[in-house]
C-alpha cells in the first residue's frame, strides 16, 4: 500500500521538535509494516528561509522575486520511507491566500515524485486539517483517491485559524472519507459540529523510550518537556517549584524546550530564587530527551491545553510518573495509567510532589506495563493499518 502524507507541521533545522512526532511516525510505520510504503509532503512548513513576514515588506519582495535558496531534494529515511521536499514561500493568508497556490502546486510536484519512486499513492493522509487536510483534499479530487485526516488541533480550532473555521476547515473534515482524532476530547469537540471521528492515539518509538534505573531515595528528579509558550503555562510550574522547595522537598527540575518566552520565564525563576533547582535545557535531540526520561522520576506538564501530548506518552513508556493539570483530554491518562491530575494552582501540583515524595514513586516496570497495554506502537500501527486498508477497500469498491 502507498500512502501519501501531509503534515501541517515539520521539523526544520531552525525549529528541530515542531511536528517532530510526524516524521518519526512516519518512519515508524513504514519499519513495523512491510507493506506500507510513505511518502512525506515537505514544502518548508517551519523554514524561516521561505517565510515572507509582512512587516518586512522590501525584503520579502526581494526574496519573492527571487528562487528559494533550498532547493528540492528527496531524503530516504528508510527503505520505505522518503521525505519529498519541494520549496515554497510562505506569507500571511491576509495576503494573496499566503500563497496557497504555490503550496498547493508543492504538493502536486512531491506527490508526482511519490508516483515516479513507489507508484501511485492509493490513500492520502493529512495531519490537521489546515493546511494539510485542504492541501489533501484538493489532491485527492484531482487524482480519484480517497483522503482521510488526524485532527491534532488544541484548542479546537485553534485562535490563529477561527477566521477560516466555517469556511475551509469544517467543510474539508465533513468530505474527508474519514476523520481521527488522538484524544477523546477532542473526538467530542469534533462531534460538536456535527463530524464524526474515530479516536486514534499518537504513537512513539516505544524501543528508544525504555524504563531506565529505580529511584533510590536522595533528590527527586522532574522533568519538563515543551514549547516555551504561554500555552504551555510554565509560570504556573515555576510558582509551583517555589512553593515545593519552601515545603522542604530536595528537588531538581530540567526543563527541555525553547520559545518566543524563554527569556521571560528564565527572569522568573531568577525571581523566585530557583537557579540552584530549575536547569533550562534549550532544545534537545531525541536521544537527548530519552536519556532525560531515564533519568527522571516525573513528568511535569502545567499546559492550560492539549490533546494527547507525545511527551507524556515518551515519559509513560519511560515508566515515569506524570502530575499534569486538568486539561481536556487528561482524565484519559488518569484512566488509562493512573497518572496524577492537578487543578491550576501552584498549591495543588506542590501536593501531588509532596505526596509523590513521601510515598515513593510506582516501579518503572509497572508504569511501563501499564502504557505497553494502551499506548503500545504495534498495538497503534496495526489499528492505523486497519483503518488505511478499510478506507482503501472502500474506494475500491465504490469503482
Amino acid at each position: 500500500m502507498n500512502v501519501f502524507v501531509i503534515p501541517s507541521w515539520y521539523p526544520s533545522e531552525a525549529h528541530p521538535s515542531t511536528g517532530i512526532f510526524f516524521k518519526e511516525q512516519s518512519e515508524l510505520l513504514a519499519r513495523h509494516a512491510q507493506n506500507i510504503r510513505l511518502g512525506i509532503s515537505v514544502w518548508g512548513q517551519h523554514e524561516p528561509s521561505l517565510w515572507l513576514p509582512v512587516h518586512k515588506p522590501l525584503s520579502s519582495l526581494i526574496k519573492l522575486a527571487s528562487r528559494p535558496s533550498i532547493k528540492k531534494k528527496d531524503v530516504h529515511l528508510n527503505e520505505r520511507c522518503v521525505e519529498f521536499f519541494t520549496p515554497a514561500y510562505t506569507w500571511s493568508r491576509k495576503i494573496g491566500k499566503g500563497n496557497a497556490k504555490g503550496i498547493q502546486e508543492a504538493n502536486e510536484a512531491n506527490f508526482q515524485r511519490f508516483t515516479q519512486a513507489f507508484g501511485p499513492p492509493d490513500l492520502i493522509h493529512a495531519h490537521v486539517a489546515y493546511p494539510a487536510g485542504v492541501i489533501a483534499q484538493k489532491l485527492a479530487k484531482k487524482h480519484g483517491i480517497p483522503f482521510l485526516i488526524t485532527e491534532h488541533m488544541s484548542p479546537f480550532p485553534m485562535p490563529s485559524l477561527k477566521s477560516i473555521f466555517k469556511s475551509k476547515i469544517l467543510p474539508v473534515l465533513a468530505t474527508a472519507d474519514r476523520v481521527f482524532a488522538v484524544s477523546k476530547a477532542l473526538a467530542m469537540d469534533i462531534s460538536s459540529y456535527a463530524i464524526g471521528s474515530e479516536v486514534l492515539s499518537n504513537f512513539i518509538d516505544d524501543e528508544q523510550f525504555m524504563p531506565g534505573s529505580e529511584r533510590k531515595g536522595g533528590k527527586m528528579s522532574l522533568l519538563a518537556v515543551g514549547r516555551l509558550e504561554k500555552q504551555k503555562n510554565y509560570s504556573l510550574m515555576l510558582q509551583a517549584m517555589g512553593k515545593l522547595r519552601d515545603a522542604g522537598v530536595d528537588f531538581e527540575l530540567k526543563i527541555i524546550g525553547s520559545g518566543s518566552m524563554a527569556n521571560t520565564l528564565q527572569r522568573l525563576t531568577q525571581q523566585l530564587s530557583l537557579d540552584t533547582h530549575v536547569e533550562w535545557l534549550g532544545e534537545c535531540s531525541r536521544e537527548g530527551v530519552s536519556c532525560h526520561m531515564k533519568n527522571a522520576d516525573v513528568l511535569l506538564n502545567t499546559s492550560m491545553h492539549e490533546n494527547q501530548p507525545v511527551a507524556i506518552l515518551e515519559a509513560l513508556a519511560s515508566g515515569l510518573e506524570v502530575v499534569t493539570t486538568k486539561w481536556a483530554g487528561a482524565q484519559e491518562f488518569a484512566r488509562t495509567v493512573n497518572s496524577h491530575l492537578v487543578g491550576y494552582s501552584p498549591k495543588e501540583v506542590v501536593a501531588a510532589l509532596v505526596t509523590l515524595s513521601k510515598e515513593g514513586v510506582r516501579p518503572k516496570s509497572q508504569i511501563r506495563a501499564l502504557f505497553d497495554a494502551h499506548y503500545s506502537t504495534r498495538k497503534q500501527v496495526d489499528q492505523l493499518i486497519s483503518r488505511y486498508e478499510m478506507v482503501v477497500n472502500r474506494a475500491v469498491s465504490k469503482e
